[in-house]
Parts: structure tokens; sequence; C-alpha cells
């Protein structure tokens, strides 16, 4: 059975929407409606902000977003949309299947899930891949730090907002792909396992093939997903959130978890190949050895033949 089969594409991503493509309107709209809900919720008291983030299976076509989605201000629209919901929150969509909410309530939440299931065609049912929760705490009194599932702000805007969100859409996307490729390996292992009890490798050659064609299109995924590891632009003009950025990064170790799927995925490539090479072994060893007895049998028949002329 196949382990890895990709994230099922509802339609192909358009590669020609670039930042600079969207309405400069749109964008400085969304940015003062943003900014506004920031610091109406966080004016004159000690703010908590939640944020809860899902993954699924699917693609998302940034293309196909229902009316009310647009280009988050200070991120790429190339990878993701945002919308307000009024005197709520904020829903951020990214393109590879991760929705990041802010301040939504569970109730809406499935309900924005309901919408784009509906509009794009995509099943993003129940159970979700991953969720994971993480709280913004604004203290205008303390200083910038990261703590347990939770980080520290003295104050909060539209741009630091949005590398929040993307850095937790990180994380979930790469539990997806850890729990995939962890599946891949215990599949391997248990093949493994069924070799070294039965002394051979009775495993169709297609079969390796397409595994290993399956970890090839997972490793290129992960690497086409988590290309947003690369720091957000807007944070070069923000010194402070730059640092609580790389910190965050660390809190969620990303580098380190997209370095082990990245071994694993090779380990995994690399005894499927060797698993493969040694059934072509045993092939060809088995290939030789018909070869030499019809060789024989040919021999046979050839002395069998003068013999029989000389009348023996």
């Amino acid at each position: 059975m196949l382990w890895f089969q990709g994230k099922s594409k509802s339609s192909p991503i358009s590669e020609s929407i670039h930042t600079s493509d969207m309405s400069f309107h749109q964008r400085g709209k969304l940015a003062t409606e943003v900014n506004n809900w920031l610091n109406a919720i966080c004016r004159d008291r000690i703010s908590d902000l939640g944020l809860h983030a899902e993954t699924y299976k699917e693609d998302l076509d940034l293309d196909r977003l229902p009316s009310g989605w647009g280009p988050y201000p200070s991120l790429d629209a190339n990878d993701v949309r945002a919308k307000m919901i009024a005197d709520v929150g904020i829903v951020f969509a990214w393109r590879f299947g991760a929705i990041v909410f802010v301040e939504v309530p569970k109730e809406m939440r499935h309900r924005e899930v309901e919408i784009l299931r509906e509009s794009l065609g995509l099943s993003l049912k129940e159970p979700r891949v991953t969720a994971e929760k993480f709280l913004i705490f604004i203290d205008p009194n303390r200083a910038a730090q990261v703590e347990y599932n939770r980080l520290v702000l003295p104050s909060i805007n539209q741009e630091r907002l949005g590398a929040l969100a993307q850095t937790l859409a990180q994380s979930v996307a790469m539990e997806y792909y850890e729990a995939i490729v962890t599946q891949a390996k215990g599949q391997v292992l248990s093949m493994l396992d069924r070799v070294r009890r039965q002394g051979r490798i009775a495993i169709p050659a297609m079969r390796l093939n397409s595994q290993i064609a399956d970890a090839s299109m997972a490793q290129a995924e992960v690497v086409g997903v988590l290309h947003l590891l690369d720091k957000p632009d807007i944070l070069w003009n923000d010194a402070e959130m730059e640092s609580i950025y790389m910190d965050l990064r660390n809190a969620f170790d990303l580098e380190e978890r997209f370095k082990a799927i990245e071994y694993k995925i090779d380990t995994i490539k690399e005894t499927l190949r060797i698993v493969l090479e040694a059934r072509n072994s045993a092939l060809t060893q088995r290939l030789e050895i018909v070869v030499i007895l019809l060789v024989g049998l040919e021999v046979m028949f050839s002395l069998f033949a003068r013999f029989h002329l000389f009348g023996w």
C-alpha cells in the first residue's frame, strides 16, 4: 500500500499572484481594520489573545476562497489569505491546508471551516489532522519574552500578528508531515521484519519503486511547504520582534523538526533502495542459475546427439 498520497489538489495553485500584484487599497484597508481591532481590545487593559491552529489533508485554493478573504498586508499573497470577522477576530488560511484563528470561539471556527468546505468542494472532515493552541499576552509593563505555550509582548500590531500566525501555521503543518513520515517508517520496519522472518524478499519491484517515489514526493512537498521557515521580510524593520520570532521558532523546534523529517525520509528512501537492490541481486542470481542450467542442458543434448550419431 502506498504510504504517501500527498495533499489533495482541488485545482492548480496559480503562481502568478504576488504581493505586489494585489490591490494596495485592499491591503491598506485590512491593515487599518486589524490595527484598529487590536488597539480596541488592548486599550486600557491587559489582554490575552488566543490563537487556534488547525491543518487538513487538502490544499486550499486561495483563488477560490469566499468573499471577505483577501491578502494580508504583511504576508505573501501567494501563501496566505485573511478574513476579519467583525467584532470577533481574524482567520488566516494558508494554501497548504493550515488555518489559524485569532480570538475566534469554537462555534465560529466550526462554521468558518464548514463555509470553506462548501466553497472549495473539499472534505475538511473531522478528526482534524492536528490542532494547536497558543496565547499572546499583551502587557505594556512587561518586556517581550517567550513562555511555555505563550508569548508576552508589550504591544502588538498587524505585522507582528501575521508573523506569529505564520509561525503557528508552520508548526501544525510540521505535525502533519511528522505523522505521515512516522507512519511510513512503521510500514518500512514492518516490511523489513517480514523479510527477516521469511529470510527472503518476496516484495514486487513495482511496489518498492512506488514507495521510493512516494518518499521523494513527500520530501519535495515538505520542502515546498516549509520554505515558509524563511523569516518574514517585515521583521527586518522590527528588531524586538525579530529576536522574539527567533525565540518562538526555537520554542516550536521548527528547524530541528524539519531536519528530523528530512532525515527520516532519507532513511526510508535509503532502506527501500537497499531492499530493492537486494531483491534485484537475488533475482539476478536466480537468472544466472537458470542460464547455467540451460547451458548445461544444451551441452547434454549436444553430447547426446553426438553419441547418438556414433551409435552409442
